[in-house]
C-alpha cells in the first residue's frame, strides 16, 4: 500500500477552532517542572564483551519473568505516573470528550459468512466484543459473551473464532487480561453450549483448521513449559489433530517446530516458527505452512486423507528464501504470492497434479501495473488471495486504496470487481466451500462499511453492519503528500487536519510511525484520534521505510542494517510538518509502539532535540537482549540474530537502550506498558526508562504508564483505548508549547 502524490493544499482560518480548543481543554503553554521524582531504580552495571563490542547494562536485574523486585518497582512507577497524569490540566476534558465517542458506539468486526449464517463480533464502548450469529431469516443472537467466562488474570476476550464449514459448530479462542494465551473451545451453534471439545495453551492468533466435513480440526498448541527452548512460550509449538468427541489427550502431533516428538523430516520447522495446516473443500490437497513474525512463510502440501496422520510425507513447494507471503488452493492448483522477483508482488500458480512440479515451474497469473501491490503484512482481517468456490479473488492496493480482482479458474480471465466506495480493506475473507467474499472498506475519516459479494449474481449486498460516526468529522480531511528524507528518498506522509487549518506552524502535532515487518500503515477510522484533530491539532502518519507501503523493497530498505533509514524518515517527517506549515518541531510529538519502539527510540536517542515529546506504546527497546525475552526468537527473521557476529553490529546500532548517551538533554517521554504483555517484555520499557532518566539533563519527565489489566493491546476495549489516548493527549498538551 502506498499513499501518494496529492498536491498539498492550503485552507482558510482555524483561529476559531483554536480558541474553542483552548477554552474547552484549558491547554497551558507548557508543563511546569516537578519538584519530586519517580521511584529510583537500583543500578548494578553488567559489563560484557560481545563480538568485539563492550556493552554496559546497568539495569539487567530487571529482566526475567516473575521478577518480584522489578514488578514492585514497575507498580510504583505506574502509581507515580497515574498521580501526575491525573493532575494535568486538560486530562478531565479529554476523558469526557473521548469517552463520549464510545458511549453509543457499536463496532461489528471479524465477520464470517458460512452456510447462510453470518458470524461476527459485536463490540460496544466498554466490552472487548461478544460473538454473535445472524440466521438466514435475519434474527440475531448471542453465541458467547466473554464476560460470562470465569477465570483468573483479568477480563476475558475473544481473540479469534472459526466456524465449521457446515456452520453447526464454532471454535473460539478466549484469553484473560489481554495475555493472548487462550483456551480453544468448541460451541454448538444451535444451542450455544460447549460441546466438551476444548484445549488449553493456544496462542491467540491460531484457531481451528477444520476438515471439510466438519468432523474435526487441526490446531497449533504451545509446548509444555518444560519443553520450550530457553523457556520461551512461543517456541516449539505443535500442530495437533482433534476429532470431535474424542479425548484431547489422545490428539496426535502432525507437525512441530524444533526437534523431538512430532518433528517431521519432510517438513523441518525451526523452533521459532509456527506450524499450521488448511484442508480446503474442493481440493484433494492439504496446505501446511510455517510462519513467524515476518512476511515470508514456508508452504508444503500433502493429500488431505494422509495429512491428519503423523509422519505423512510432505511435498514442500516454498521456503523462506522464496519470499512467498501467502498461498491458497483450488483443485490441483496452488496459488502463491511471492515478492522474490517483483517487489510489489507476483501471483503465481503451480500445478500439483504434476508430481515433480516446483516453484520454478510456476506460471504468472495476474498482470499488475507498476504501482499496484499484492504483497504486504496486515494486522487487519484480510487475505491477499482468497480461493472461493467460484473464482480466485485477489486484493490489489494502489496508492493506499484497495481493489478486488476476480480471476476465473477455467479461463484465467481477470476482471475488477466494482466496489461501492473507495477505501482500504479492513476485512476481506472468502471460503473454498462457498461463492464470493466478505469485504469491509474504511478511510481515514470514513467509518467502515461492509458487504457480501455474491459470486452468482456478481453484486455486492450490504451486511447492514456499517459503523456510524459518533460525531461530526466533516471538518477534517486527509492530505496525502510526500517529503524528502535525509538520503533523498521520498517518503509518503498522511496528514489529518481541519479543512480550515492555517498553515502557520501554530498547531500541536502528533506524528505516528511503525516501520517493521513490511506492515503498511493503512487508512483506519479512529474517532479517538480524530477528536485530537477536531480540537485544532494535527495527527500525521509517516509511512517510513521498514513498512510495506511501496512494496517489499520498501520493507527491506528499513530492515536489519537499514533500520536507521526508517528512523531518519521519522525524524524527517517532523521537519516536513514544519516545512508544510502544520506545526513546528517543538510542537510535534512522536508516537510509536511494539516493534515501532525501535523507530521512536531511535529518534529519541539520535535526534533528541528534533521534536517536542514522545510516547512509547508497549515498545521494543533492547533488541540485543532479544533471546532473553519471551517471543524474542520469533523476531529473528525481522530483527536479526544477536547470537551471530554478522548480525550483532547492526542490532546494536538499532538498540535504543544501548544508544542512550550520558549527560544528554532528552525530551519529555511517556512509556505505556501492559503488565500482561506476552509479545514485548515489560522489562524492556523499565530498563529504557531507568537508564534514560539517569542520563537525562533536561529535567523533563520520563513517565511509565502501566495497565494492570492489559497486554499488547490486541483486544483492547474502546473504553480502554479512549482512556489511554486521553492520557496521551493531556501529556502532549502539557509538553508541546503553543504560540
Amino acid at each position: 500500500m502506498s499513499r501518494r502524490f496529492l498536491s498539498h493544499r492550503r485552507h482558510g482560518s482555524l483561529r476559531l477552532a483554536a480558541v474553542t480548543c483552548a477554552v474547552a481543554l484549558a491547554a497551558p503553554p507548557a508543563f511546569a517542572a516537578h519538584t519530586d521524582a519517580p521511584p529510583p531504580a537500583r543500578r548494578a552495571d553488567v559489563v560484557e564483551q560481545v563480538f568485539g563490542h563492550t556493552l554496559h547494562d546497568p539495569y539487567r536485574w530487571m529482566e526475567g519473568e516473575k521478577n518480584a523486585e522489578f514488578q514492585k518497582w514497575l507498580a510504583a512507577q505506574g502509581d507515580y505516573t497515574r498521580a501526575r497524569l491525573d493532575a494535568l490540566p486538560t486530562l478531565k476534558a479529554w476523558q469526557e470528550t473521548l469517552q463520549k465517542t464510545n458511549s453509543h458506539a457499536v463496532i461489528y468486526r471479524a465477520q464470517r459468512y458460512v452456510n447462510g449464517k453470518l458470524f461476527f463480533i459485536r463490540q460496544d464502548g466498554q466490552g472487548s466484543g461478544t460473538l454473535m450469529v445472524r440466521e438466514a431469516d435475519g434474527s440475531e443472537r448471542v453465541l458467547l459473551d466473554p464476560a460470562t467466562l470465569a477465570g483468573n488474570g483479568g477480563h476475558a476476550s475473544i481473540t479469534l473464532f472459526v466456524p465449521s464449514p457446515d456452520g453447526s459448530k464454532v471454535a473460539v479462542d478466549t484469553d484473560h487480561g489481554g495475555a493472548e494465551v487462550t483456551r480453544l473451545e468448541v460451541f454448538d451453534v444451535k444451542t450455544g453450549k460447549p460441546t466438551g471439545d476444548a484445549m488449553e495453551s493456544i496462542w491467540g492468533e491460531f484457531g481451528a483448521y477444520w476438515l471439510p466435513d466438519s468432523s474435526g480440526f487441526a490446531y497449533t498448541q504451545m509446548a509444555p513449559p518444560d519443553q520450550r527452548t530457553n523457556g520461551d512460550p512461543l517456541q516449539d509449538m505443535r500442530l495437533r489433530f482433534h476429532r470431535l468427541g474424542t479425548p484431547v489427550a489422545q490428539d496426535p502431533i502432525l507437525l512441530r517446530a524444533g526437534a523431538g516428538e512430532g518433528a517431521n523430516p519432510s517438513f523441518p520447522i525451526t523452533s521459532n516458527r509456527f506450524p499450521a495446516v488448511d484442508s480446503p473443500t474442493g481440493s484433494r490437497w492439504a496446505l501446511a505452512s510455517a510462519s513467524g513474525a515476518q512476511a515470508e512463510k514456508g508452504f508444503c502440501v500433502a493429500p488431505q486423507a494422509e495429512a491428519i496422520n503423523p509422519g505423512v510425507k510432505w511435498r514442500c513447494i516454498a521456503d523462506m528464501v522464496d519470499k512467498v507471503q501467502s498461498a491458497d488452493l483450488h483443485g490441483d492448483t496452488l496459488y502463491l504470492v511471492s515478492g522474490l522477483k517483483h517487489s510489489n508482488g507476483e501471483l503465481l500458480a503451480v500445478d500439483l497434479s504434476k508430481p515433480e512440479a516446483t516453484l520454478a515451474d510456476a506460471r504468472p497469473v495476474l498482470p499488475l501495473q507498476d504501482d499496484e501491490i499484492i504483497v504486504g503484512f496486515s494486522l487487519t482481517d484480510t487475505q491477499n488471495i482468497a480461493a472461493a468456490h467460484d473464482a480466485l479473488y485477489v486484493k490489489v492496493s494502489r496508492n493506499g486504496i484497495d481493489s478486488i480482482r476476480r480471476v476465473d479458474y477455467a479461463t484465467g480471465k481477470a476482471e475488477t470487481v466494482a466496489l461501492p466506495l473507495v477505501g482500504a480493506a479492513s476485512l476481506f475473507q472468502a471460503y473454498s466451500h462457498q461463492e464470493g467474499f466478505l469485504l469491509e472498506l474504511r478511510g481515514w475519516t470514513t467509518p467502515p462499511k461492509s458487504w457480501r459479494y455474491d459470486g452468482k449474481d456478481r453484486s455486492m449486498h450490504a451486511l447492514g453492519q456499517d459503523q456510524s460516526s459518533p460525531a461530526d468529522y466533516s471538518m477534517i480531511e486527509a492530505t496525502e503528500t510526500e517529503y524528502v528524507s535525509k538520503d533523498g528518498t521520498h517518503v509518503p506522509l498522511t496528514v489529518l487536519h481541519r479543512k480550515d487549518a492555517v498553515l502557520d506552524g501554530s498547531h500541536r502535532a502528533i506524528l505516528f510511525g511503525y516501520g517493521s515487518y513490511g506492515l503498511s500503515v493503512v487508512p483506519s477510522f479512529k474517532p479517538v484520534r480524530l477528536e485530537w484533530v477536531k480540537h485544532g491539532n494535527i495527527f500525521a502518519y509517516a509511512h517510513v521505510r521498514g513498512g510495506g507501503e511501496k512494496g517489499e523493497a520498501w520493507h527491506q530498505d528499513g530492515k536489519g542494517p537499514n533500520k536507521h533509514k526508517g528512523v531518519e524518515d521519522f525524524v524527517a517527517g517532523v521537519a516536513a510538518l514544519d516545512k508544510l506549515g502544520y506545526s513546528r518541531p517543538q510542537r510535534t510529538g512522536l508516537i510509536a509502539g511494539s516493534a515501532g519502539g525501535l523507530l521512536v527510540g531511535g529518534a529519541v536517542t539520535s535526534e533528541p532535540t528534533a521534536f517536542g515529546a514522545a510516547v512509547f506504546m508497549v515498545a521494543m527497546t533492547n533488541p540485543v537482549r532479544l533471546m532473553q525475552a519471551p517471543n524474542g526468537a520469533n523476531q529473528i527473521g525481522e530483527m536479526g540474530d544477536p547470537r551471530k557476529a554478522e548480525d550483532f553490529s547492526f542490532i546494536l546500532a538499532m538498540d535504543p537502550y544501548q544508544r542512550i548517551k550520558p549527560r544528554t538533554a532528552y525530551p519529555p517521554l511517556m512509556l505505556d506498558v501492559g503488565l500482561n504483555d506476552s509479545r514485548v517484555a515489560p522489562w524492556e520499557t523499565g530498563k529504557f526508562a531507568a537508564k534514560l532518566r539517569a542520563s537525562n539533563t533536561s529535567g523533563k519527565p520520563v513517565w511509565i504508564r502501566t495497565d494492570a489489566n492489559g497486554g499488547h493491546g490486541m483486544q483492547k476495549s474502546m473504553g480502554a483505548d479512549a482512556a489511554e489516548f486521553a492520557d496521551v493527549f493531556a501529556f502532549m498538551d502539557a509538553q508541546l508549547p503553543t504560540p
